[in-house]
């Protein structure tokens, strides 16, 4: 009797192998925001100037790997097997600092946590939104503040910017994300900063 009970769990045991074999799993794609319009944006000038750009940071359900979806009941879809290569707070970060330092090149920009001897300002950049809903609009919004260097608030603004996703597919999603960032978000940031500097 034990060699038959023996004899039939080996029999499931291989099944179930062979089965976990055979599902077929979806391969997953990555993908990373990108400048695309780097090198032709616009240069503002400004008196020279430290910053320190703080790691922008982003609402705690955009803080995983996987690409969300949001309804307007606010249900959040997580895409198993479309996610961020990298996640968005050092992603944001990155690219944030190398489009400012080509609209604001009078200013010496600071990332992470290399910080000069001398006392220089600071940007905080915070993200609330950063996603598409199921009716193809993307949304981003959020708030930043420029802090001097003697500790007090210079500029504060908020940013909310929604947009018509041209044609269905995560591809199409995080390239109108990152267009609308850059375009819509960090320049117009640079130019108020820009102005602030020039009083």
């Amino acid at each position: 009797m034990m060699i038959i009970q023996y004899r039939m769990f080996l029999i499931v045991l291989m099944c179930w192998v062979i089965t976990g074999c055979a599902t077929s799993v979806s391969p997953s794609r990555e993908y990373l925001l990108m400048d695309a319009d780097l090198q032709k944006a616009h240069v503002q000038p400004s008196k020279e100037a430290s910053v320190q750009l703080m790691p922008i940071v982003v609402a705690n359900y955009l803080a995983g790997n996987e690409i969300v979806l949001v309804t307007s009941q606010g249900e959040v879809h997580r895409s198993q097997n479309n996610l961020w290569a990298e996640s968005l707070s050092p992603q944001l970060t990155r690219l944030t600092q190398q489009r400012l330092e080509k609209t604001l090149p009078d200013i010496t920009w600071f990332g992470g946590q290399r910080l000069p001897s001398y006392a220089i300002a600071l940007l905080n950049i915070e993200v609330d939104d950063f996603y598409a809903d199921l009716d193809g609009m993307i949304h981003i919004s959020g708030r930043w503040q420029t802090i001097s260097a003697a500790g007090e608030l210079s500029l504060s603004n908020t940013f909310y910017v929604t947009g018509e996703l041209q044609s269905d597919g995560y591809s199409t999603m995080v390239q109108a994300l990152s267009a609308s960032w850059f375009n819509q978000v960090i320049d117009p940031m640079s130019k108020e900063i820009a102005k602030s500097l020039n009083k």
